[in-house]
């Protein structure tokens, strides 16, 4: 585990690393671009994985940060294909969201094709809550996010989000594809999945697509909030001008 103590206003959680960078990384390169501090952690090191090692998911998770450039990229070896809410993992979680403070989380939709995806999603929305919980023993201050947001990673599920991530795509992909040892290579004899097929990239490209379609940009990803949200001024948050109207 490498711990970092930096505080942020964007905390980005996922169960392996490349998730975040392949579900949600134009999002926060858009949020560091708008001035936010973006922290990344990885849950696992994805070890028992069906290709590469952790040592080589470790280098390549390393060149995807110095190609994001966020504040922090940190691994809580929570147990790759053990991600499940106990009490210890809870509480590790709780105590790196107490630690870094964020504004918002961002992770996975607790209900997808991997369990560590599932696992991962219900860890965090338990900690959100502990976290701001004074009774709850574990390091750290008290702090509870303002709000949880979920991203959807094999199965599309229908989002009430959408951040146009158009002029930070190409740099999205740039460090997805560092994790070489996930996608495809014509001379590689490690098994298949489904991410390592020859037309991955034009899948990922064609739901981004899909998902810009959905807010008339060119690319776009998408998100679950499942708090109802308060809207005092109807007309400054619904009606903005880069909305295409009808």
């Amino acid at each position: 585990m490498n711990i970092q103590t930096a505080q942020v206003d964007v905390l980005a959680i996922g169960a392996h690393p490349d998730d975040l960078e392949l579900c949600c990384g134009g999002t926060l390169l858009r949020l560091k671009a708008l001035g936010y501090k973006v922290g990344m952690v990885d849950m696992t090191h994805g070890e028992r994985g069906t290709r590469g090692t952790a040592e080589t998911r470790a280098k390549e998770a390393e060149a995807a940060f110095k190609i994001l450039g966020f504040e922090f990229r940190e691994n809580l070896d929570l147990g790759d294909q053990t991600l499940v809410d106990t009490p210890e993992k809870r509480r590790t979680v709780v105590e790196c969201i107490r630690r870094h403070r964020p504004t918002l989380v961002i992770t996975h939709w607790p209900s997808d094709r991997h369990p560590d995806h599932d696992g991962c999603g219900m860890l965090v929305k338990q900690a959100m809550f502990l976290a701001g919980a004074a009774g709850y023993e574990a390091e750290g201050e008290p702090h509870t996010p303002r709000r949880l947001m979920h991203f959807p990673a094999h199965w599309l599920v229908e989002c009430n989000v959408y951040v146009d991530v158009t002029d930070f795509y190409a740099k999205k992909v740039e460090a997805a594809r560092c994790f070489g040892s996930q996608f495809y290579k014509e001379d590689s004899t490690e098994p298949a999945t489904f991410i390592s097929r020859k037309e991955f990239w034009e899948d990922l490209e064609a739901r981004h697509r899909f998902l810009g379609s959905q807010i008339g940009v060119k690319y776009a990803e998408g998100f679950i909030i499942r708090e109802k949200i308060r809207v005092d001024d109807p007309v400054a948050m619904l009606c903005q001008p880069t909305i295409p109207a009808g």
